[in-house]
């Protein structure tokens, strides 16, 4: 009799998680891994902070269960990360990174009616599983401009307008993945307006996975600040894994704006029993270390001082790019402005193979690149590899 499981068939790998291993086992020296999301330096090793490592010494080992709503230290510091402020009418649970903020974001949604969810074309490969698997009906709206590859804020702003009520609008605050374009401040007042006029019947969300990686850390929200100062009802989803490179760790918060504190007392309250039926409780030694850097003055302006050189490089690295495919002829579009980790060429799955096979040069789906390890040499390889791949 043949067991329990024997026709469970197998998954597909994961498209990005993938990637590493195709790259461990090419022997080719002068291969480059763009792919999966990590901050990176220039010789393509993980980006490390020293101040992570230096709170880290200090944060004892926890022995006991944390509360549902995770640590209070964390979650104080964090909103002011974030919010700018610890308001009253927001509550805040700490999450297993910002794919548990989804999760118990999509979850609080359905609870509440709001089963539908629009989220930008194109996003991160894994906003539809997450989404979807917490009860979403995921729709999309159109971001880019084909021909310029910036923001298309007319075809946006008219499918907020359009959008069902009852519909979750998902905004990724900064540093948008995979493409690397994001609003204008221009462009997101005529959002916010938009959102106001249409205030209970479209709902909006924000994905904050890489405050500090684009502009600057005040910069990277002021979208998220702007709301809350209109009053505005939101979700934030935010993730602590790109800016203090705590990707194993799963350092997350999930933020949600209410109309009182009364409500947000009760949402908090619904929250924490989802978590609890979910993954019971957070885990703490990545908060904490969180919280020792924020709570400690002198470590945080040395933190902020390594996220700026960070950021710094990423804009040296875009630079660098963009340089590089002007410098090969390939489209304009493919050179416009970008901030933060990513850029995306938008080349078909036989192109990004072809990257693969016969140049070594390793790439996300549709061709989104990690840029934060690319010097000006490997630029132009990629540029170069590129030009060859779409002939």
């Amino acid at each position: 009799m043949p067991g329990f499981f024997a026709d469970v068939p197998a998954s597909p790998p994961d498209p990005l998680l993938s990637i590493d291993g195709r790259f461990r086992s090419d022997t080719r020296t002068s291969k480059l891994n763009l792919g999966i999301g990590v901050l990176r330096k220039v010789d393509a090793s993980p980006h490390e902070f020293a101040t992570v490592l230096k709170a880290a010494k200090g944060v004892p080992v926890s022995t006991f269960y944390p509360s549902p709503a995770g640590d209070q230290t964390f979650l104080k510091l964090s909103s002011e990360l974030v919010l700018g402020e610890v308001n009253p009418r927001v509550m805040a649970v700490q999450t297993v990174g910002g794919s548990g903020a989804l999760r118990v974001c999509a979850e609080l949604l359905v609870s509440q009616g709001i089963t539908s969810m629009m989220l930008p074309n194109p996003s991160w490969a894994n906003h539809k599983p997450l989404l979807s698997g917490g009860g979403c009906t995921i729709s999309e709206y159109k971001y880019l401009n084909d021909d310029t590859h910036t923001v298309d804020i007319e075809g946006m702003l008219s499918a907020l307008q359009s959008a069902p009520s009852k519909t979750a609008i998902m905004l990724q605050v900064a540093a948008h993945n995979p493409t690397g374009v994001d609003l204008t401040e221009a462009q997101w007042e005529r959002v916010l307006e938009v959102f106001k006029k249409r205030e209970g019947e479209i709902f909006p969300v924000f994905d904050s996975a890489y405050q500090g990686l684009a502009k600057g850390l005040d910069e990277d929200v002021a979208i998220v600040r702007r709301f809350l100062k209109e009053g505005m009802e939101f979700i934030v989803c935010n993730s602590h894994s790109k800016n203090f490179g705590l990707y194993g760790e799963r350092v997350g918060s999930c933020f949600v704006a209410c109309e009182s504190a009364e409500v947000a007392a009760n949402v908090s309250s619904r929250c924490q029993l989802r978590i609890r039926w979910n993954y019971s409780v957070p885990p703490l030694f990545g908060a904490r270390i969180v919280a020792a850097i924020l709570g400690d003055p002198a470590l945080r302006k040395e933190w902020e001082a390594e996220l700026a050189g960070a950021r710094e490089q990423l804009n040296k690295a875009h630079g660098a790019l963009a340089g590089a495919i002007k410098g090969a002829g390939l489209p304009d579009r493919l050179s416009s402005p970008k901030l933060g980790l990513f850029s995306q060429l938008f080349l078909t799955d036989a192109q990004v193979l072809a990257l693969e096979k016969d140049h070594g040069i390793y790439v996300g789906p549709g061709g989104r690149l990690n840029v934060s390890s690319l010097t000006e040499g490997a630029a132009k390889q990629v540029a170069d590899a590129v030009c060859a791949v779409l002939k």
